[in-house]
């Protein structure tokens, strides 16, 4: 199969990179701003609408959105932004956020309901509203992407379709300068994540491999010192930049078992989705280990760990036992702890989890049984 490569977003990246809203919108604009009532409490929400209102357009406000979005959210967000009669949407905050403006951005110029390009496979057909994403987190990568993922009927169920590409991503590290030690951990290793199943997947190409290994290697280097002094904006920077990198890497090559795990304990108990993948990653990459032992032990170089005379499956290891001293460097939890599931339980999520599509991503073929062994281990209890 022919490599491919394709995304049309273009990129701001920098300090103060939201002055570059000036270059996207003017004084006839009527712009939908779409975020949560974190960042709004934080100030965060007064900085873009300082620059907006430096331009003159009109600008309102959606806060509304939830950790793990659902559809009633996206319905009451497109009614606002044909209220305002929009003529642009700005999506400010992690990947929830920026999942709702994406996909308000589409339907508010497309015929059809959520549904109907959720689950019975409509396209969009006509050119979204111009959207900009702003990441407030270095994690999600969603401000590159082609989809926007909503949980409907206990399922976190992805639309993806070339119009859902942000017309603008400003990648802006000042804005990530507040984002608490947890945070900055679990979203890295999000962006970690992402950048990890991109660079193993079927559908990885030497595109996507190019973004995907410089991602890993400055997440090494950077996000450490990110998460010690959240101050410390060259290393934000760096995070930042890793996860944009991290993020086109992924919708190029696709994901795995990790975001298909990820999937049914976001859907069932909300569990944050970069807390989700933080848990599950060195289990993934273990289980990952006998299909790409030769791509797994360049994460172990990248680690700067020296694999002279080692076989490629031993290299492997090693890189996976590197992730799980990174993780713990970084303070993430090792399991999902509070939540108590049963075994009947368990067996429905292995069940879920090995249907989805990012499943058929992984390099390893993906059994329900295997994601139930992992699912025990990184729940904290499990009642039979």
């Amino acid at each position: 199969m022919a490599a491919n490569y394709y995304m049309p977003t273009r990129i701001c990246f920098g300090k103060e990179a939201v002055k570059d809203l000036q270059r996207f919108l003017n004084d006839s604009d009527r712009v939908l701003i779409v975020t949560d009532k974190g960042l709004q409490k934080a100030g965060i929400v007064d900085k873009i609408v300082e620059v907006l209102e430096c331009i003159g357009c009109r600008q309102e406000v959606y806060d509304d959105v939830e950790v793990n979005p659902r559809p009633q959210t996206v319905e009451k967000c497109l009614a606002k932004t044909e209220a305002l009669k929009a003529t642009a949407v700005i999506g400010l905050g992690g990947g929830s956020p920026l999942d709702v403006a994406k996909i308000v951005s589409a339907l508010a110029t497309n015929e059809g309901k959520l549904e109907d390009y959720q689950w019975n496979g409509q396209k969009f057909m006509k050119a979204a509203l111009p959207f900009i994403a702003i990441p407030t987190t270095a994690g999600t990568g969603s401000e590159v992407t082609r989809i926007s993922v909503i949980v409907d009927r206990n399922v976190k169920k992805g639309i993806v379709d070339d119009r859902l590409y942000p017309t603008v991503a400003i990648v802006d590290p000042i804005l990530m300068a507040t984002l608490p030690s947890h945070l900055t951990s679990t979203t890295g290793l999000d962006a970690f994540t992402h950048a990890v199943e991109a660079y193993v997947g079927l559908g990885a190409n030497s595109f996507s491999d190019a973004f995907a290994m410089r991602a890993i290697r400055l997440l090494i280097e950077y996000l450490p010192k990110a998460f010690a002094n959240g101050d410390d904006l060259y290393a934000r920077e760096q995070v930042a930049k890793a996860s944009t990198l991290a993020g086109i890497a992924m919708d190029q090559a696709g994901l795995g078992i990790i975001h298909a795990m990820s999937s049914p304990a976001a859907s069932y108990y909300d569990i944050a989705h970069g807390l989700s993948n933080a848990v599950l990653l060195p289990h993934g990459m273990r289980f990952n280990v006998i299909a790409c032992p030769e791509k797994l032990a360049q994460v172990a170089h990248s680690f700067g760990i020296n694999v002279t005379g080692m076989s490629a499956k031993e290299a492997a290891y090693r890189g996976v036992e590197a992730v799980e001293g990174f993780c713990r460097e970084l303070q993430a939890p090792v399991t999902y702890e509070g939540y108590s599931p049963t075994l009947e339980q368990i067996e429905r999520f292995g069940r879920e989890a090995a249907a989805t599509l990012l499943a058929r991503n992984n390099p390893r073929k993906v059994k329900p049984e295997d994601c139930v062994e992992i699912f025990k281990r990184v729940f904290s209890i499990a009642k039979s």
